[in-house]
């Protein structure tokens, strides 16, 4: 997994595994296989498509939309979207 601490002025989809401490002022996809962390922020949304794995400790100043993926939230997110009931977002405080 490489760490990351940048600034992106726009949105991505992962190309690989990220532990990301910057900000990101569009969306982020993390797609299948692939590992994020978010320690930073995303100004729009964060999308994890089914079979990628998240960690939340940042904020998400749009929507968190899970697609099926692993997804642990313990920072902040807009608006939380689970559309896959066998795999919801686990919180933690």
């Amino acid at each position: 997994m490489d760490d990351l601490n940048v600034n992106i002025d726009g949105s991505i989809v992962l190309d690989r595994d990220v532990r990301f401490f910057g900000s990101i002022a569009g969306s982020l996809t993390v797609p299948a296989g692939r590992r994020f962390e978010l320690h930073g922020s995303i100004g729009h949304d964060l999308i994890v498509e089914k079979g990628a794995a998240a960690i939340v400790c940042g904020t998400i100043q749009g929507n968190l939309i899970n697609k099926g993926g692993d997804v642990l939230l313990s920072g902040s997110a807009g608006e939380i979207q689970d559309l896959d009931p066998a795999r919801p977002i686990r919180r933690q405080a």
